[in-house]
């Protein structure tokens, strides 16, 4: 990557971004996509899914980032879901049957981290693919993500995986640099679902008393 400029591969500069996966609280994205029609505001400059989400939304970029040869070879079915896939696909490893396929730039990532945002990184600490993603999201200059289906626990508050603090330090690292991270009222993430949403300070259950008491 070293001297080559990245591209992002949709040809566009989002913004605003709808980043969606298959936990629970991709059905709250799937009821916000049926009031598009009336809310303006709901629409995001581009919308980006993970791995299997290439079956389910209709979104302009796709990050698997497993190795393609490998998932090709132990899925058939899923296979040629990714081969057949139209939009532009990231991944760490590409395949040649792949059609529109770009390497993750982590390298390239790094470096923006370290020289234009001041990090000290040896470990990028990238667990799972939705860290990386938000990396990704900081580093070509987004500045709004919203989080669904990015949840790591069953409706039933069964955990699933256990990198879910992998993300929110990522949601943390890039609200510190400007962007705006929202998620759903009805995900784990953030602990959205326990608060509903709502302004929660330890000790300040009361939200009017926790809100003065951060306003001074």
């Amino acid at each position: 990557m070293q001297g080559v400029q990245w591209v992002h591969p949709t040809g566009g500069a989002p913004r605003t971004v709808d980043i969606v996966a298959l936990g629970y609280s991709m059905r709250a994205y799937v009821h916000q996509c049926l009031r598009k029609g009336l809310e303006s505001d709901a629409v995001s400059d581009e919308v980006w899914t993970v791995n299997r989400g290439i079956r389910a939304f209709n979104a302009d970029l796709a990050f698997i980032l497993d190795e393609l040869p490998d998932e090709i070879i132990n899925d058939p079915a899923y296979g040629e879901a990714i081969k057949n896939y139209k939009k532009p696909i990231i991944s760490t490893v590409c395949a040649d049957d792949v059609g529109v396929c770009s390497t993750y730039p982590g390298a390239a990532i790094l470096d923006c981290l370290r020289t234009t945002h001041g990090m000290s990184i040896t470990d990028p600490y990238w667990h799972n693919s939705m860290p990386m993603v938000m990396a990704y999201a900081l580093f070509i200059g987004v500045e709004q993500v919203t989080l669904w289906g990015c949840d790591y626990q069953s409706e039933a508050g069964v955990s699933l995986e256990d990198d879910r603090a992998n993300l929110e330090y990522w949601c943390g690292v890039c609200r510190a640099r400007g962007m705006r991270v929202g998620v759903p009222t009805e995900s784990t993430l953030l602990n959205q679902r326990k608060t509903s949403g709502g302004l929660y300070v330890y000790g300040l259950r009361d939200q009017r008393r926790a809100a003065r008491f951060l306003d001074g």
